[in-house]
């Protein structure tokens, strides 16, 4: 699998030196085999330690986990050469503050170039874990071996009549200057079979940050019936940078288009789907909330209505509890000092955004925070996405903000109301908790608030006491597949009232 590599600023400077001995401190000493990579590596490598022996530590990272990882990138690593790495960028701790203990400690090599760096993309290469005794005090050199491929998962099954497909997209090979694929899992319902000649409408389902088709797919069984035969298609939203949320980007590319010009007319021709914007239905949570939630208002003739649950912040005025038009405002902390927080659970914050910020600076690109800038910043003069605030201080750079404004959802419905207005009738429904685990739920009251400003009959719902897991549960949730399928089907009453009988732009769930 061929590699690519941008150089990253903040990325540590990596030392081709003899073993450090006990007292000056750790050091990790490397090694990869020929038989797993001919090739010398440039790229980011990453150590995992956990403390936890019940799976790997490659295996552990999470928003949550505070185990110990490890990060930097090289250059030209040949085979068999022994690299020895002794001033890495960690979390939640420097290599020198480690606390002594015993650790189980794995190194990963990321070489796919399609995903996020993690312990686990397909094609990645990892050693064995080790255990050890380690003390920073003490010192000592950890030697890791550089042996094993992850393999793609065999445990896929499909539903029944569903089908993998992928393509090839030319708009984004030809912006990549490599091959970029399209993915979806397509499951037709039962009536496809019964006549060869009927078409039908589609349901496409985008899922949130992390996800692949697969996991759409599993979204959209949950989900329920429509009521209607309707082919519900499981989109992919992940890619290198992170969730490329199916908007044309400086970065990522123009997934908005690629998808609309190419892979829907592509899947409409090859599954007798009904190549019209009344036919097309979007979905999806969380990042794919967001996704959805954009191509409708930014295809608003392409597409036939969305519902879209806990989306990513719809406008910047409230990003996860943050005004990003603000000068003064901190990425890290509150006006009062405080840090800011990322997660919450119960009332209780259980992740800081500084520490989620340092986490996916170990990572390196594609995890959510770098995701947003991926899609939102221009370029920068490194090839990466221009930083929208300082790693060290949280400090905003209000020239990049300007630039996130035209991903603005808000603010593009305001500007262009008068236009994509009087296209939206009847195709907007957004679904959110009003305790949403990530704040997101601040940024969808201003959008339910501008759009009843703008005489708009779009329903923003938001739930009483919900969170963004919880809301899956309510009924405005589990409306949403009758709902489309009534309104396929042009009933009078489709869309006009959430199951507790709440109308317009407005209202509450369950």
């Amino acid at each position: 699998m061929k590699t690519h590599f941008r150089p990253l600023g903040l990325f540590v400077l990596l030392l081709l030196t003899s073993a450090v001995h006990a007292g000056e401190g750790l050091s990790f000493q490397l090694s990869f085999d020929e038989k797993v990579r001919s090739e010398p590596f440039t790229g980011r490598v990453l150590i995992f330690m956990s403390d936890d022996f019940g799976k790997q530590p490659r295996l552990q990272q999470s928003w949550t986990s505070r185990q110990p990882m490890f990060g930097a990138n090289v250059k030209d690593w040949k085979p068999g050469e022994s690299l020895t790495l002794t001033d890495v960028i960690g979390f939640p701790y420097d290599l020198k503050d480690l606390p002594a203990k015993k650790y189980a400690i794995q190194a990963v090599m990321h070489v796919n170039p399609d995903a996020p760096h993690s312990g686990n993309a397909v094609g990645n290469l990892y050693s064995k874990p080790i255990k050890m005794e380690l003390d920073p005090a003490e010192g000592g050199v950890i030697e890791l071996s550089i042996n094993k491929v992850v393999k793609e998962s065999k445990d896929r099954q499909l539903p029944p009549r569903a089908r993998h497909v992928e393509i090839k997209s030319k708009r984004l090979s030809d912006f990549h200057h490599r091959d970029i694929m399209m993915s979806a899992i397509v499951m037709p319902p039962a009536e496809y079979e019964e006549d060869e000649e009927a078409k039908f409408p589609a349901i496409y389902v985008i899922p949130g940050f992390g996800g692949d088709e697969s996991q759409s797919a599993m979204m959209a069984m949950m989900y329920g019936k429509p009521g209607v035969p309707m082919v519900k298609i499981g989109l992919d939203g992940m890619w290198a940078l992170g969730h490329h949320v199916w908007a044309d980007s400086d970065n990522n590319g123009p997934w908005g288009k690629a998808l609309t010009e190419e892979f829907i007319p592509h899947l409409e021709k090859e599954f007798r789907l009904i190549p019209e914007s009344r036919a097309r239905f979007l979905t999806g949570h969380s990042s794919g909330g967001w996704s959805s939630l954009w191509l409708q208002v930014a295809y608003p003739d392409f597409f036939g209505g969305v519902w879209s649950t806990s989306p990513d912040p719809v406008t910047f005025k409230d990003f996860c509890g943050m005004d990003l038009y603000d000068p003064k405002t901190n990425f890290y902390t509150l006006p009062d000092g405080e840090l800011r927080p990322m997660m919450r659970r119960g009332g209780k914050t259980i992740v800081v955004v500084r520490d989620s910020c340092r986490a996916e600076e170990v990572l390196g690109p594609g995890d959510q925070y770098f995701s947003f800038e991926a899609v939102f910043s221009p370029r920068g003069k490194d090839g990466m996405p221009r930083k929208l605030w300082d790693r060290k201080t949280g400090k905003l750079d209000m020239k990049t903000m300007e630039a996130w404004k035209r991903y603005d959802i808000v603010e593009k419905l305001k500007k262009e109301w008068p236009t994509i207005g009087p296209k939206l009738k009847g195709k907007l429904t957004v679904i959110m908790g009003e305790e949403d685990t990530f704040f997101l739920e601040g940024a969808t009251k201003i959008l339910k608030d501008e759009l009843e400003k703008l005489g708009s009959d779009a329903r923003v719902i938001i739930v009483p006491g919900k969170d963004h897991g919880t809301i899956m549960f309510t009924k405005p949730f589990r409306a949403m597949m009758k709902e489309m399928g009534e309104k396929f089907a042009g009933k009078a009453n489709a869309r006009e009232k959430d199951e507790d009988g709440d109308q317009g732009a407005g209202g509450s769930g369950e």
